[in-house]
């Protein structure tokens, strides 16, 4: 083989590892980004699920409040009238 053959050889080895690098490199980049991105998405819909957790335990509350409410209210009226 002539030195020009041997680094022919060379270069091509160099180029064929390198590109196999950068697919390499390129394919873990992708998986990273795929990931961050249904981080993104489990985070926003964990979000969304305990704010609308919190919303229906508000709105349980104030429920029982208003019925509270009414329930006293009625107690009251049966008392008046039994006086009566």
């Amino acid at each position: 083989m002539t030195a020009a053959a041997e680094d022919d050889v060379l270069v091509n080895a160099g180029e064929t590892i390198g590109s196999t690098l950068g697919k390499i490199v390129a394919t873990a980049n992708r998986a990273v980004t795929a990931v961050k991105d249904e981080n993104k998405k489990a985070k926003r819909v964990a979000k969304r699920v305990a704010k609308k957790a919190k919303k229906r335990v508000a709105k349980a509350k104030k429920s029982a409040s208003k019925a509270a409410k009414r329930g006293k209210k009625l107690l009251k009226k049966v008392k008046k009238r039994v006086r009566r």
